[in-house]
């Protein structure tokens, strides 16, 4: 039986919408604009008066002890912070549809991504960094989802579609999921590195405690949903 995706827009990333799948890390030029519970303390030592806005994003993880000498035990997961280089995805576009096809979640780990500016010529001559391929564009954000796992027994490890929904990340934006949220893998419009925050055993995320990955194959079977990707003028 051929299943009917989901028809979804996209909304803005703000810190309310984003609530029950993880956090949205960014400051604000305006410091009392940030949510209730984020603490924000003045820096005054420099030129500028600028602003730091703590703890925006927890970073938890909640590997299980080993029960056996063939099950990784939770002393072997690492917390640390990674860098992708990611390039823009040939079929996600501003003013098209985008259908989602897979969904991923880390059962045992909070996972942060943060954009990173691109550097331009001046520094290639200062420290040989080259930058990114096609760094020349406009950086343009990322298109991110998240889905709840299902509530009764027989889907609490399955995503539960009805509370998926699609967002869009400026490129001063940066989030976290919560453990077990279900999403997309990074989406980008561009060209962009993020530094990436969690706790894994494995460096490749071929343990399924590390990432469980669910796909939907073209031709053979209906999308998770279909995404109408809007303009940004």
């Amino acid at each position: 039986m051929t299943m009917t995706p989901l028809q979804l827009k996209v909304e803005p990333l703000t810190h309310e919408a984003w609530a029950a799948f993880g956090h949205v890390i960014q400051g604000a030029e305006d410091s009392s604009a940030v949510p209730q519970g984020i603490a924000v303390n003045k820096i005054s030592h420099t030129t500028r008066l600028g602003h730091k806005f703590n703890r925006l994003a927890p970073i938890t993880s909640s590997y299980p002890a080993s029960s056996s000498s063939s099950t990784p035990a939770a002393d072997k997961a690492v917390t640390s912070i990674s860098l992708a280089r990611i390039g823009p995805v040939p079929e996600l576009k501003f003013g098209t549809s985008f259908e989602v096809r897979m969904l991923e979640r880390h059962a045992a780990s909070s996972q942060a991504f943060m954009p990173l500016n691109t550097s331009g010529d001046e520094w290639t001559r200062w420290n040989g960094e080259k930058g990114l391929k096609g760094q020349e564009q406009t950086p343009g954000g990322m298109l991110v989802m998240g889905a709840l796992c299902g509530e009764d027994e027989e889907a609490n490890d399955k995503p539960d579609l009805s509370t998926l929904r699609v967002f869009l990340s400026s490129p001063s934006q940066g989030l976290s999921y919560n453990e077990g949220v279900w999403h997309h893998s990074v989406l980008s419009f561009n060209y962009a590195d993020y530094a990436i925050v969690d706790t894994q055993i494995t460096t490749d995320s071929s343990l399924k405690l590390d990432c469980e990955i669910l796909r939907r194959k073209v031709g053979e079977e209906a999308p998770f949903a279909v995404v109408e990707v809007p303009m940004i003028q």
